[in-house]
């Protein structure tokens, strides 16, 4: 684990795909475990307080790599992107909730004999 923190830690890639699955995470389990619901708006708007964060902590720190994501992180294009993925999550979880509804289903029906 330390070696791959001492190589990634100063990659903006690292600190952008970090905070997406933190986020993407993060509002699937409010989604399913919480019971909330978010717009594409909301989560544009907490992607850009996610960013704004991370340039904050950046600029106290002195990172130029962590200011840089928090920038791309920050962006309307970065906030869609989460949102699509998002709901995509959300979709393949719905799919897969029939799915097991049809399955549970066809297993309780009459047993056919051959």
């Amino acid at each position: 684990m330390q070696k791959l923190w001492s190589a990634n830690k100063n990659k903006v890639s690292f600190w952008i795909s970090l905070a997406t699955f933190l986020l993407i995470l993060g509002l699937t389990y409010a989604k399913f475990k919480l019971a909330l619901s978010f717009t594409t708006t909301d989560i544009t708007l907490m992607t850009s307080v996610l960013g704004s964060f991370i340039i904050l902590i950046g600029n106290i720190l002195n990172n130029k790599i962590l200011v840089e994501a928090g920038q791309s992180i920050r962006s309307a294009e970065f906030g869609e992107r989460v949102a699509e993925t998002t709901q995509a999550v959300i979709a393949v979880q719905a799919e897969l909730v029939k799915l097991k509804k049809t399955l549970e289903q066809n297993d309780k029906g009459p047993k056919k004999q051959v």
